[in-house]
């Protein structure tokens, strides 16, 4: 007489493979749910960090106006401005904390109202930075009919009246401020304009000997590949 093996029920059975299709689908939607919870977190954390990096900004000094070479640097010339830029960019500028710092200092060049102060405008005055500026009293139409401005560059050419011989004085000199004497409607445009030049030492006694000896007349070379001039023109005839 054999054994009897035991005879499940269908329903039994059923049920539990019912069971565990439903205990899978669950864990299969459970673990899709989490991946996507997990992407859109890394997506917000990503879009946030983006935006917090875009309005990232740092104050930096800029010019409250026109600064011409030589200038003096107070809290009235200059104002503190917030920039977004990179890394390296920063490096060159001048931060807004450190007006005190370079408060005293001088701008080695023309700087335009509104425009960012990079370090290598700024130098000491003790480490003999201070620019020389010259100004040379000249006709309009030997000025370029006066359309000058600062931050323009100029050559400067000399002519002898006695022997007539011309040459340049200087060349790629920067142009500092133009004064065209302007008094008002009623008296009328001077026909005379004022430039103020940046000299140096060698070339401000030419330049004067120049504009006392002769013709001076003024080209405009903004933007032209600066002229070799190994012999400056002295119409005074030392050169």
């Amino acid at each position: 007489m054999g054994i009897a093996q035991p005879v499940m029920d269908k329903t039994v059975v059923g049920r539990a493979r019912a069971g565990q299709g439903r205990r899978a689908a669950l864990t299969r939607i459970s673990s899709g749910h989490i991946v996507m919870l997990l992407a859109g977190a890394l997506g917000v954390l990503l879009t946030v960090s983006l935006l917090r990096s875009a309005g990232h900004t740092e104050p930096v000094l800029v010019a409250a106006r026109d600064l011409a070479p030589g200038t003096v640097l107070d809290a009235g010339n200059v104002r503190v401005s917030r920039v977004h830029a990179e890394a390296s960019v920063r490096a060159t500028l001048i931060r807004g904390d450190q007006l005190a710092a370079v408060k005293g200092q001088v701008v080695t060049g023309t700087v335009r109202g509104g425009t960012l102060l990079t370090r290598d405008l700024v130098r000491r005055v003790d480490a003999h930075a201070a620019t020389r500026v010259m100004s040379v009293p000249i006709a309009r139409a030997k000025a370029v009919d006066g359309r000058l401005a600062a931050g323009d560059h100029v050559d400067v050419v000399g002519v002898d009246h006695d022997t007539g011989r011309a040459g340049y004085v200087l060349t790629d000199a920067e142009v500092v401020s133009v004064d065209t004497h302007s008094a008002g409607a009623l008296s009328g445009a001077s026909d005379d304009v004022t430039v103020t030049l940046v000299v140096d030492g060698a070339n401000a006694p030419r330049l004067a000997s120049a504009v006392d000896a002769g013709t001076v007349m003024l080209v405009r070379s903004t933007g032209a590949t600066p002229l070799a001039n190994e012999r400056p023109f002295d119409p005074s005839g030392n050169a």
